[in-house]
């Protein structure tokens, strides 16, 4: 269990410097295609693209680390006001496996469509050298990574419902 938690962290750690990796190129490829546009006279045809797909992917590793973070949009209201801790660990129990369930069909699917953009061959309209494939990865690897967080959160809900004692993370992602 902590070592699930440990692996979690850096892996979110990574993602975190990968995100801003892509912030920062997407930043500089916009600022980039206006210098280029009004200072230059001529835009550049692949600038907004690649833009718009690293901001794809910071996107989805956004959404994985929000995950981590616990900071998805949830309604806890309710889960709080519920008087037995044993009663609140079950609930974001089924709901941990409600997100499970739900990120596993993400990535089968995400899956199924990236691989089949892998094999027609597409590539980016205004950069032939980039497959479409490694940009529709995004949703299945972020899926991934979601559920490697709802797993930790699961773990704890799990252990609060056997044990009945409050665990440092007793908030869900979902």
């Amino acid at each position: 269990m902590g070592l699930l938690k440990k692996f979690n962290t850096i892996v979110n750690k990574i993602l975190c410097v990968a995100m801003s990796v892509s912030f920062v190129c997407m930043v500089i490829l916009i600022f980039l295609q206006v210098v280029c546009r009004y200072a230059v006279n001529d835009a550049l045809s692949w600038s907004e693209e690649l833009a718009s797909y690293f901001f794809h992917w910071a996107t989805f590793l956004g959404a994985s680390v929000a995950f981590y973070e616990s900071t998805h949009i949830s309604v806890g209201y309710f889960v709080n006001k519920v008087p037995s801790l044993r009663l609140r660990a079950f609930i974001l129990s089924v709901a941990d496996v409600c997100c499970l369930t739900f990120l596993g069909m993400y990535i089968v699917e995400g899956w199924a469509v990236t691989s089949m953009v892998f094999s027609f061959g597409e590539t980016a309209s205004s950069m032939t050298w980039l497959p479409m494939g490694f940009i529709h990865l995004a949703f299945p690897f972020a899926s991934v990574c979601m559920v490697l967080n709802v797993l930790a959160y699961l773990l704890d809900h799990l252990r609060m419902l056997v044990t009945g004692a409050e665990t440092p993370v007793t908030t869900n992602a979902a």
